[in-house]
C-alpha cells in the first residue's frame, strides 16, 4: 500500500496581470486590481502551508509575460522560500506566456525548487523522509507556442509509487483559446498516471475521474469573462483513492449578472432594484467588479439608451472607490422588450428582414474590426477581444440599427 499524499495543483497565476481596459475604473480601485495577483498568490502559498501539503504543482504561466518583471520573480522567490522553511517542495513548468524562450532576471532559488527546463518530458522524483514516494513528469515551453501532441510522450516507471503528470495545453476541439499542446480525452485513460494536473485553461474543470484530469483555473479572475471565484486545489491521494478540495485565493471577483426588471414602470425604480441586487452581492460574496445585463419593458421607460444607462451606472458606483468591499459596475448592459422580434424580421421579405439575415450570416465585419484590434496601439491599451465580446459587439450594433429603422 502506498503512503497517502497531499499536493496543491495550481496554475495559471499571470503574476503583475496590466489589467488592460479598466480606464473607467477609480485610480485607487485599479491599484487593488493591479495588486490582486498578487494577494492571490501570497493566499496560495498560505493554504500550502495552513493544509501542510507535501509539495505544490505549478503548471505553467506563473508570470503575465515572456518578459517577466522583476517584482513579479522577487514575489515568487520570496513565497518559494516561505514553502522551503516548511519542508514544502515545489515544482514548476513554465507555459505559452512565460515560456524559456523569454527575458528574466537569473536568481537562485532554494533547493525545494524543481524546475522542468525543456521541452521534453521528463520526470523529477519526489521523496519523503529519504523514500521515494513519486514521480512528477512534465515539461515547459521554449518558445510562445506547442502545437505537438505531448501526452504520448509521458512515460511512467514500473515503481510502485505515484505517478502525477503536469501538462500545460488544452482539448483539440477547445475552440473559445489558442489550442497548444494538443491532447484528446482519450489519449489519458491508459496513461497509468495517479492524478493530471492541467493547466492553460483559467475555468475550474474536471474533464475526467479516472484517472482524475484536473483544470484548477486560474486564481485570480482578470476580466469579465473570468467569473466567479478562483483559487486552487488540495489533492489528496491515497492508492487509487483521490479527493480534491477547492481553496479560493482572489482578492476580488468579476460577475456578469442577469435581472428581469420588466415590472418596473420608472427608471428610479430600476435604480432602486439595481441597488439592492449590488448590496445583496456585497454582503454573499465581498468586492466585485460587475456587469449588469438587464431587461426593461420599454413601452414602461421608454427614454433609456446609452447616456441613461451612464447616468444610472455612475450614480450606482458613487462613493464605491471608498468601501472595504467595494462594488463597481462595469457596464449596464439593457435588453428592451420590444412590440417586434428578431425572428419576426428575419422571416419578412422586407429590406429589414434581409437585414437581419445578413447580420446572422455575414462575418465580414470581424474583417474590419481586426484592423482596429490588431494595431499596435490597441493592443497597448487592450486585451485582445475574446469570441463573446466580438459577439456582443455585433448584437449592440444591430440593436441599435433595428431600433433606428423600426421607428420609420
Amino acid at each position: 500500500m502506498r503512503k497517502p499524499l497531499r499536493f496543491l495543483h495550481t496554475a495559471d497565476l499571470h503574476l503583475d496581470s496590466p489589467f488592460k481596459g479598466m480606464a473607467n475604473v477609480p485610480k485607487r480601485l485599479f491599484q487593488q486590481m493591479v495588486n490582486s495577483t498578487f494577494q492571490a498568490f501570497d493566499r496560495l502559498i498560505e493554504t500550502a502551508i495552513t493544509y501542510q501539503v507535501d509539495f505544490v504543482l505549478m503548471v505553467g504561466d506563473l508570470f503575465d509575460e515572456e518578459a517577466r518583471s522583476l517584482k513579479a520573480q522577487m514575489k515568487v522567490r520570496q513565497g518559494l522560500e516561505k514553502l522551503h522553511q516548511h519542508n514544502i517542495d515545489v515544482f514548476i513548468s513554465f507555459g505559452n506566456h512565460d515560456h524559456l524562450g523569454g527575458t528574466f532576471f537569473h536568481m537562485d532559488y532554494p533547493e525545494n525548487v524543481h524546475f522542468f527546463q525543456s521541452e521534453q518530458v521528463t520526470s523529477i522524483p519526489f521523496y519523503q523522509e529519504g523514500m521515494h514516494v513519486a514521480n512528477i513528469y512534465g515539461f515547459s515551453y521554449e518558445n510562445r507556442a506547442v502545437y505537438e501532441e505531448k501526452v504520448n510522450e509521458y512515460v511512467t516507471t514500473n515503481e510502485p509509487i505515484y505517478h502525477i503528470g503536469i501538462l500545460h495545453g488544452s482539448l483539440s476541439t477547445n475552440q473559445e483559446h489558442d489550442v497548444y499542446a494538443p491532447f484528446r480525452l482519450t489519449d489519458f485513460r491508459d496513461s497509468h498516471m495517479d492524478y493530471w494536473a492541467l493547466g492553460h485553461i483559467h475555468k475550474r474543470e474536471e474533464l475526467m475521474t479516472s484517472p482524475p484530469v484536473v483544470y484548477p483555473g486560474n486564481i485570480q479572475g482578470r476580466h469579465i469573462n473570468e467569473p466567479g471565484e478562483k483559487g486552487v486545489y488540495v489533492i489528496d491521494v491515497k492508492d487509487n483513492y483521490c479527493e480534491k478540495l477547492f481553496v479560493p485565493t482572489q482578492a476580488f471577483r468579476f460577475e456578469s449578472l442577469e435581472l428581469d426588471l420588466t415590472d418596473c414602470t420608472s427608471i428610479d425604480e430600476v435604480e432602486v432594484r439595481l441597488q439592492h441586487q449590488k448590496e445583496t452581492v456585497r454582503s454573499t460574496i465581498g468586492s466585485a467588479l460587475i456587469r449588469f445585463s438587464i431587461k426593461i419593458n420599454q413601452t414602461s421607460i421608454p427614454h433609456i439608451d446609452k447616456q441613461v444607462t451612464q447616468e444610472l451606472q455612475d450614480l450606482l458606483n458613487e462613493m464605491e472607490e471608498f468601501e472595504q468591499d467595494w462594488m463597481w459596475i462595469e457596464k449596464i448592459k439593457v435588453e428592451k422588450m420590444q412590440s417586434w422580434t428578431k425572428e419576426e424580421l428575419k422571416r419578412s421579405n422586407h429590406f429589414i428582414g434581409e437585414l437581419v439575415r445578413v447580420f446572422e450570416h455575414d462575418r465580414s465585419w470581424i474583417e474590419s474590426l481586426t484592423e482596429l484590434t490588431d494595431h499596435r496601439e490597441f493592443r497597448k491599451l487592450l486585451e485582445p477581444l475574446s469570441d463573446d465580446e466580438l459577439s456582443e459587439i455585433k448584437d449592440e450594433a444591430e440593436e441599435l440599427l433595428l431600433e433606428e429603422l423600426m421607428k420609420e
